[in-house]
């Protein structure tokens, strides 16, 4: 029979080299343990953190909150600083970078990503990012996704062949969806997140599942003709070209996010973007002023390269932020001040579209192989690397307003609404009460079609107002609600309470018990205060 080693047995050497592997075992990712063919679950996150020992000056671990079933959401905290508060941050000067990984937990290459570069800077490595940049790194955002892990989960996607978690939040949410409406506790953490720490960069970390192409690793920014002019141009023209230059260099295929599409029921090919509204992380930080960088690993690559691709665009990004940390700060400080400097009249966009925007844009294409997942015998596809080519197609990688509507100087709120009151306060906007009545020249929105959609989305029956604006002179009652537009999240405010908007409280239905067959909007525009104030 065959005795237990105990370590008295044990030779010196033996002991030795166990005591030296422990250590390194335990902080191996959960696909470095089963050779890619698994992705972390919720607590084998946790444990990786734990097993890094997070305790000395520039690494610290904070929560960012709850998720829907309660679990609670690291976030780690890397930088020169003495300790991880919001103010201390803010003092120290420096750039900070919020990075998201998770939100679609079937999408876990961020995820394992951020854990080796926690393990990286946990050992030293990127140390000149801490003279100029502070990081907040959440590694598992979506937990509650994460750990209903299906082989059937993305099919097609080439592994985990272990399968992933799921898209939806533990409460069915679309959590890409839900950043106007701010339904989930995942959701309404990352706002006040956003509120506290106001980080200069946000990256939100996710897997394509679109049609194939030939790039290893794409990217995106925000699309909105809301979204600042400065800020978009300098993503596009000066830190993108950056990134790109240094991703080539590290041999990674790096392009734009979007879809080829040969042909579509109503325009030409081309290679497409589709997301414009703020409901979607990246415009959502745009709509802030803030740089928010969309970043999408391949699903047709294999599991361990996806991974890589994604923790070097990350790590691309964060060099370009070091060193060019003076750039970013002045192009969001120009950028709040411009959201600042709306005016009364001002025309804005509440309906907007993807456009063309190059007419010849050389982009790669390669087919895929068909492979088959061991273990579910399902379909999955893996991209054909020797069979790269390159074609000429119009790009859409710009957006324009459809419908616009003029800024007021203060929108006016009856002191009743107060789920839309509470909705603009968990965003940061700012809300005033009127202390005495007041006589205002005002718009008031009278309603000539009120219309909501047949199918249902997000749980939603989204609703859509068309109408007119009449100019009165009204007397507002002390203790109404003023939102003024001078303020830095003007935009956003803005898209949250205008009556045509695409993406605003009518949309999601909050006003849906103040509307009801009515003829007109419960909210007014003031354009000019006349007596009283």
């Amino acid at each position: 029979m065959n005795r237990p080693l105990t370590i008295a047995a044990m030779t010196l050497r033996t002991f030795v080299l166990l005591l030296l592997t422990v250590p390194l075992a335990a902080q191996q990712t959960r696909p470095e343990r089963t050779n890619y063919e698994e992705t972390s679950r919720y607590q084998d996150v946790m444990d990786f953190i734990g097993s890094l020992k997070i305790d000395d000056a520039s690494m610290k671990l904070t929560w960012l909150g709850y998720s829907f079933q309660g679990r609670r959401l690291p976030m780690i905290v890397y930088g020169d600083v003495p300790d991880a508060r919001p103010e201390t941050i803010s003092r120290s000067g420096k750039v900070v970078v919020y990075i998201q990984a998770n939100i679609h937990a079937g999408e876990v290459e961020g995820k394992e990503a951020m854990l080796e570069l926690l393990r990286e800077l946990r050992g030293g490595n990127h140390a000149a990012w801490k003279r100029r940049l502070v990081l907040l790194i959440v590694p598992i955002y979506n937990a509650d996704g994460n750990e209903l892990v299906s082989l059937h989960n993305r099919p097609w996607q080439h592994g985990p062949m272990g399968g992933m978690g799921q898209r939806a939040n533990g409460q069915g949410l679309d959590l890409n969806r839900d950043h106007i409406k701010l339904e989930a506790p995942e959701t309404v953490s990352f706002v006040r997140m956003l509120n506290e720490y106001d980080p200069h960069i946000t990256l939100d970390l996710h897997t394509t599942n679109g049609s194939f192409h030939g790039y290893h690793i794409t990217y995106s920014f925000a699309l909105n003709p809301m979204v600042d002019e400065g800020l978009d141009a300098y993503t596009r023209n000066e830190f993108f070209p950056k990134v790109t230059a240094a991703m080539a260099a590290k041999k990674w295929r790096i392009h734009r996010y979007g879809d080829y599409l040969e042909r579509t029921p109503a325009g030409p090919a081309g290679y497409y973007f589709w997301a414009h509204e703020p409901r979607f992380n990246s415009n959502y930080v745009g709509f802030r002023n803030r740089l928010a960088i969309l970043c999408e690993s391949y699903s047709y690559l294999p599991f361990r390269q996806r991974i890589a691709s994604m923790k070097a665009l990350v790590v691309s990004i964060l060099d370009v932020a070091g060193a060019n940390a003076s750039a970013v700060k002045s192009t969001v400080a120009a950028a709040e001040r411009n959201a600042m400097s709306v005016r009364p009249g001002d025309s804005l966009s509440v309906r907007a579209a993807i456009v063309e925007s190059q007419p010849a844009q050389e982009i790669l294409l390669a087919p895929v192989i068909e492979e088959r997942n061991p273990y579910s015998g399902e379909v999955m596809y893996r991209m054909n690397e020797d069979s790269l080519r390159t074609i000429v197609t119009k790009e859409y990688y710009a957006s324009a307003p459809l419908k616009r509507a003029a800024a007021p100087l203060q929108y006016a709120l009856p002191d009743s609404l107060t789920e839309l009151a509470a909705l603009l306060q968990r965003h940061g906007i700012r809300i005033d009460t009127l202390r005495s009545p007041v006589t205002v020249a005002a718009d008031r929105f009278i309603i000539t079609q009120n219309r909501q959609a047949e199918r249902e989305f997000q749980k939603h029956r989204m609703r859509t107002l068309e109408g007119r604006f009449v100019t009165d002179t009204m007397m507002l009652p002390a203790g109404t609600l003023l939102v003024p537009m001078q303020q830095p999240l003007s935009r956003l405010a803005f898209t949250i309470l205008e009556p045509e908007s695409e993406d605003g409280a009518v949309a999601w239905n909050v006003l849906d018990d103040r509307l009801g067959n009515g003829t007109e909007y419960p909210i007014h525009k003031i354009k000019l205060y006349l007596k009283g104030r």
